[in-house]
Order: structure tokens, then C-alpha cells, then sequence
């Protein structure tokens, strides 16, 4: 076998490493603080240590994982400040997309959003945990109709992220109903063709997420007092229940 496959083999390992270990983490099968050995991670992907370690070095710059000297590798916990300031981003650049798309967005496309949120009603209300979130095939559609190509392409940055907190934030009971009744509000709002009223209930339905979000977090009783003090200003709610614990 030449050098240069040889080299590309590894280059494969390693790619295919680095997808499997940012999956397991972006899907919580490892927390954050968690700790993650070379040894286990050898024996769960059947791998070599060399596209193992170059697989955590890539996650490590993109702060996924961090080297602790003496400790090892570790997941890297959440911080609340970046988690508050990705969804100042999110607010502004989701409430834009769905004005422009109340503008845009086809009849068609919007009597299959109103079919889908309708049957979803009962379903929601007899086993929250078997129905999937709903505002997941909305928001793409809103990206798709938002006539924004930039806006789609800076979202799609965040989103392996954001998949994350979704999937923390889907955790709390009675969540996803709520999200399917401010979804059902934007879906009105885009009916209207009131491309401002559209921008505005998206924004509260994303502030209302970021709040679960640091509710769950809160309640699941992970360690982030610390990352909690050096955050933005917790809305009312949750300053309230912080207080009362």
C-alpha cells in the first residue's frame, strides 16, 4: 500500500471518529462534564488511538471537549452566557425569517402547516413523549420561504448546537404542548400574511424557549451555579425560582 493511501485511511478514521463522538455529544449520550477516555472511546468505535486523539483535538478547537492536564478529556460543560447569547441571534435572525415569510410563503404550503398542527392536537394531549416537537418542520419551512439565503446559511452554524439545547429543552414535561400552541400562534400569524405580528410571536416563542432551556438546565440540578452568576439576567420566573431553592 503507498504512503499517500495509508494517510487517507487515517484521514477517514479520523472524519468518521470526530462525527461519532460529536454525535454522541450533541445528542447528550455524553453530558457535558462528563468525562471521555481514549480507552473507552478506542473500545466503543473499534478504532485506533491516532484518529481517536485527532478526532478530540479537532473537538477541542471547536469547544466541544477540553483537555484537563492530569485528568483527561472531558465534554465540555454549557455556559449559560453563550447559550443566552446564541438565542439573542436566534430571536433576531428566526423573527426576520418568519416577516419576510409571512410575505412569501405559498397557500399551499400553508393549508399542509395547518393539516400538520391539527393533528397533532389530540396527540400531544393523550402522550406528549411519543409526538415529536412540532416547531422543527415549521422553522425549516419558514427558512425555505424567508427568501434570506444569508440568514440561512449564518443559522445553519449554530444548529448542530441548537439541536442540542432542543433536545434538553423537549425534556420538560408539558413543553412540547406549549411549543405546538406558540407555533399554532406564528402559523396564524403567517395565515394573516402580517409578516410584523409574525415577527413578534416568533420572538417570544424563542425567548419562551431559552427559558425552559435554563429551566431544565436548573432543575436537572447540574452543577452551573457558578456559570449561572456570570450570566445575562435570568427573566423574572427564573430568578424567582433560583432564589427560592
Amino acid at each position: 500500500m503507498a504512503i499517500s493511501d495509508e494517510t487517507e485511511i487515517k484521514r477517514s478514521l479520523s472524519v468518521i471518529a470526530y462525527d461519532e463522538i460529536k454525535t454522541m455529544i450533541l445528542s447528550l449520550a455524553l453530558k457535558p462534564g462528563s468525562s471521555v477516555t481514549e480507552m473507552w472511546l478506542i473500545d466503543r468505535l473499534r478504532m485506533s488511538r491516532t484518529p481517536i486523539r485527532e478526532a478530540l483535538y479537532r473537538l477541542q478547537q471547536e469547544h466541544f471537549v477540553e483537555l484537563v492536564p492530569g485528568k483527561g478529556w472531558f465534554v465540555s460543560e454549557i455556559n449559560l452566557s453563550d447559550i443566552q447569547e446564541l438565542y439573542v441571534i436566534r430571536e433576531a435572525l428566526e423573527g426576520i425569517s418568519a416577516r419576510h415569510a409571512a410575505e412569501q410563503i405559498s397557500d399551499e404550503e400553508l393549508h399542509r402547516m395547518e393539516i400538520y398542527l391539527d393533528s397533532l392536537e389530540t396527540l400531544l394531549q393523550e402522550d406528549e413523549e411519543a409526538v415529536d416537537d412540532p416547531g422543527d418542520s415549521i422553522h425549516n419551512l419558514i427558512f425555505r420561504f424567508c427568501g434570506n439565503a444569508l440568514i440561512n446559511e449564518v443559522m445553519s452554524i449554530y444548529l448542530e448546537r441548537l439541536q442540542m439545547f432542543h433536545l434538553i429543552t423537549s425534556s420538560l414535561p408539558g413543553r412540547k404542548l406549549q411549543s405546538w400552541r406558540e407555533h399554532r400562534e406564528i402559523f396564524y400569524a403567517l395565515k394573516a400574511r402580517d409578516g410584523a405580528l409574525a415577527e413578534d410571536v416568533m420572538r417570544k416563542h424563542i425567548r419562551s424557549s431559552l427559558e425552559s432551556l435554563l429551566l431544565s438546565l436548573i432543575d436537572n440540578k447540574i452543577d452551573y451555579q457558578k456559570a449561572i452568576k456570570q450570566a445575562l439576567p435570568l427573566p423574572g420566573r427564573l430568578i424567582k425560582n433560583e432564589n427560592q431553592e
